[in-house]
């Protein structure tokens, strides 16, 4: 019986343990952190418009470019223009760097 006590109390305590240690080891996500992730993650980098009969990185919210690309927008199809011509967003530099690949060749 008191091998069974005392099997039980270290068992308690490792738990006990364990919760406290996975409590305050993990940072604590707050409301407003969850909102900045959320935004990064809807709002873009950057946007593709149009400039000169070309295409250009703007950063969001930018009027002035960043890179203006040899990519005339005569070459796309017709409905990669539409877009082109109403900004296309970028989210992230991968996606910059594979949008740059696609219509760069």
């Amino acid at each position: 019986m008191k091998k069974t006590v005392i099997a039980l109390s270290v068992c308690c305590a490792t738990l006990f343990s364990m919760l406290l240690w996975q409590q305050f080891s993990e940072p604590a996500v707050t409301a407003s952190d969850a909102l900045t992730t959320q935004e990064q993650e809807t709002q873009p980098l950057y946007m593709v418009r149009v400039a000169d009969g070309v295409l250009a990185i703007y950063p969001y919210g930018s009027d002035t470019a960043t890179e203006v690309t040899d990519i005339r927008l005569s070459s796309l199809r017709e409905y990669d223009q539409k877009l082109m011509q109403q900004g296309f967003p970028l989210y992230s530099e991968q996606e910059l760097t594979s949008f740059l690949e696609d219509f760069g060749s």
